[in-house]
Parts: structure tokens; C-alpha cells; sequence
């Protein structure tokens, strides 16, 4: 089986591609396999580090834009269609997995026109729009949450989970509170929101510290800031007179989770999935101007079951935080149960579940391939053509006088 994983632009989209691609690949060692995603984007650097195959195709987002960007984003799409298809081309695979992401849609796309088996994987408990009109022509879409099956036809839609990186478990939590020089014995708040931060959230800490001057033997923060509020929140902390690890972001998320016991975060489908699979309590953040407001029906799926609580954006401030990190001081066995009813809602087959399903997609493949696809195609354009028939005649003439 050969394999094209399309998707990126952010890691909810990403690392969950990269759960999936891990877990093929562990089953078939010499396994086929390409990541196609935007051209420039992050997905680049963190796919070569990691050593996977790449190739990047020109895509923009159009949803939540104003006009002259939505219009150059809509300008890029003959030429992403044109490049996925030379890409299927070339590449020849069995199945097509479409995670989301300005590249995804048109890769997936151009393997539904080649004939090619696809299966598209919506994280979000509310589809987008891209995902909710591909799921009508691809042939299975896989869902993180039971609820988000409505939004597709029952024959295709499996609930599979979102697979969470391998490289996430199997750090103690001494472990990390060791490496990241934290004490083991106080509460530790993980604060992030994404690769690039979240403002709002490195606000409202700020605002809380002053809050928790007589609580500030008994709690520490790992805070992912992002580039643009580093330097701020590393003074806000030194001039507090608070224990806290502060980096723009964490490239080994693996400790700053082991080492939490609470995290106050967005509510990105990849953030809150990871949440759920280590049984980590959280306060999750909608961003306000996510598309669909996606992001709060992901905080809603957990917080029905009691493994989070939800804040709107709006409503967040510094007088927030601390009341908050101030009952988890004074609660930690509810801070535990909120732990436990979190891990109950994960789903740690989901990397297994989904590769099950593409390969028994790529294994229902029809008669025609991608490449037949293409030689139809071609056929078809010189059918009924005088030229093509002249050159037809030429050649059959050169190849007899050759005789």
C-alpha cells in the first residue's frame, strides 16, 4: 500500500496525521508513505526533523477573511488542484487521508476527480465547512466525537478518535518537574495556547499573579507564551517572585504535561483530545474567532462529562484565574476527579482504529487507478481528434517501413 497523508497549517491538524503515518508505518516498515501540506508552513520543518517525505502545495484559508484575501486564497486554488494532481501522478498511492487544513481539501479533491480511495478525518466536534462538503464524495470520514457523525452520511462515517502522538507518554512526573527545575511538592498550572501563544490568556495570568501573592509558596507555572508576549510574562513572574518555567513554546510538550496539575488552555481538537488521553484537568478557552466557533463545541464535549470547565474568552480576566487556581488548592481531590472523568472520554486505540480504516479503504480501492485515471484521460482528449489520428497513421506507417 502506498500512502498520501494531506493536512497541516497547525498542529491539531498535524500531529494527529503523525500518530496515524507512525502507526502505518510500524505495521509495514518500508510502507510508502508522503505528507503533502502548505508550502511554507510549519508542517515542513517539523515533518523533516522527524524524517517523513514532503511536498508543499500553494493554499491559503478563506473562511473568516475579507475580501481581497479571501480573494487571493480563492486565485490559489486552480494552481493547488494542478500541483495535487501532479503529485498523484507521481506519487501512484493506494489511499488518500485528507486531516484538515488549507492543503487538504484540494489534495483530497484531486484524488476523488483520479478515482483514488479517500478518507478525510474531522477533529472538531463541529465539522467545517471544507470537511462537510468533502465528506459526501469521499469514500469514509472518521470523527473524533460521536457527535460530529450527524454532520456526515451514515454509510461512511466512523468514529474512530483522534490519534495523540506516541511522544507524549511515558514521562514521570518527577521526571519532569526535574527537568523543567520545578518543586514536585507545589500545584503546577500549565499555561498554553498554540505555537504562537494566546495573548489573552498571558494577560489574565498576569492580571491573577498580584491575586495569589499569599498562595505564592504553594503553586508554579510552565508557561508557553508564544514569541510576541515572552519577555512580559517572564518580568510578570520575576517581579511576582513566582517558581515558573517560561518558553515561547515547548518543543518536548511531553514534560510540561507530566509535570501539570491543571492546564488553562485553548480548546484546539488536538489540545483537547491530548487533554483527555494523559487525564489531564483543564480550564479550556474558546478562541472567539474560530471558524464555526469549533472550538467551543469542543470545550462542551468535554465539560458535559465533567473533565473541564469552560470560560468564554469574554469573560476571562486576572480575578478568574485566581479563584480558579485558588479552588484547586483547596480541592485537589476534585481536581483528581476531573482528572479521571477526562481520561474517560479518551480513545488510546484511535491511531489503530483509523489506520484499520484506511487500509481497508485503499484494500476496497476500485478497478481504476490513478494512473489508469490519468491514461483515460489522455485518451480521451484525442478521441475523435483528425491530429490525433494523423500521427496515429504516421507512426503506424514509421513502424512498418521499420519492419
Amino acid at each position: 500500500m502506498k500512502a498520501i497523508i494531506a493536512g497541516g497549517g497547525t498542529g491539531g491538524h498535524l500531529f494527529p496525521a503523525i500518530a496515524l503515518a507512525e502507526e502505518l508505518r510500524s505495521r509495514t516498515i518500508d510502507l510508502p508513505l508522503l505528507f503533502v501540506g502548505v508550502e511554507g508552513g510549519v508542517e515542513a520543518s517539523v515533518l523533516a526533523r522527524r524524517g517523513w517525505d514532503f511536498e508543499g502545495i500553494r493554499a491559503s484559508g478563506l473562511q473568516g477573511k475579507r475580501f481581497l484575501p479571501r480573494l487571493r486564497s480563492l486565485t490559489l486554488i486552480p494552481s493547488g488542484l494542478i500541483r495535487s494532481l501532479s503529485i498523484l501522478r507521481r506519487f501512484r498511492p493506494d489511499v488518500v487521508v485528507g486531516f484538515g487544513g488549507y492543503a487538504s481539501a484540494a489534495v483530497v479533491l484531486s484524488a476523488v476527480l483520479a478515482r483514488v480511495p479517500t478518507v478525510i478525518h474531522e477533529q472538531n466536534a463541529l465539522p467545517g465547512l471544507a470537511n462537510r462538503w468533502l465528506g459526501k464524495i469521499v469514500d469514509r470520514v472518521a470523527v473524533t466525537f460521536e457527535g460530529a457523525s450527524d454532520f456526515f452520511p451514515k454509510s461512511k462515517v466512523r468514529v474512530t478518535g483522534n490519534p495523540v502522538r506516541a511522544e507524549l507518554f511515558g514521562v514521570s512526573r518527577v521526571e519532569a518537574v526535574t527537568r523543567l527545575d520545578l518543586d514536585p511538592d507545589r500545584l503546577t498550572v500549565l499555561i498554553f495556547g498554540g505555537s504562537q501563544g494566546a495573548h489573552r490568556l498571558n494577560q489574565a495570568v498576569m492580571e491573577a499573579l498580584p491575586m495569589l501573592a499569599d498562595e505564592r509558596e504553594q503553586i508554579q507555572f510552565i508557561h508557553a507564551t508564544g514569541p510576541r508576549d515572552l519577555a512580559v510574562v517572564r518580568q510578570g513572574y520575576e517581579a511576582g517572585g513566582y517558581r515558573a518555567a517560561v518558553e515561547p513554546f515547548f518543543q518536548t510538550m511531553a514534560a510540561a504535561y507530566a509535570a501539570a496539575d491543571l492546564c488553562v488552555c485553548r480548546a484546539g481538537a488536538g489540545t483537547v483530545v491530548e487533554l483527555c488521553a494523559l487525564g489531564k484537568p483543564s480550564v479550556l478557552v474558546p478562541f472567539p474567532f474560530a471558524a464555526n466557533d469549533h472550538q467551543r463545541y469542543n470545550a462542551e464535549a468535554v465539560v458535559a462529562s465533567g473533565g473541564a470547565r469552560m470560560v468564554l474568552d469574554r469573560e476571562l480576566s486576572g480575578a478568574t484565574v485566581a479563584e480558579i487556581i485558588r479552588t484547586c488548592l483547596r480541592d485537589r481531590e476534585g481536581l483528581e476527579a476531573m482528572a479521571r472523568k477526562a481520561k474517560a472520554l479518551a480513545r488510546p486505540d484511535a491511531a489503530i482504529r483509523l489506520a484499520d480504516l484506511v487500509t481497508q479503504t485503499a484494500r476496497r480501492a476500485p478497478g481504476t487507478t490513478v494512473h489508469a485515471w490519468f491514461q483515460a484521460a489522455h485518451a480521451k482528449r484525442h478521441v475523435n481528434d483528425p491530429k490525433s489520428e494523423t500521427r496515429n497513421l504516421k507512426l503506424k506507417t514509421r513502424n512498418c517501413n521499420h519492419v
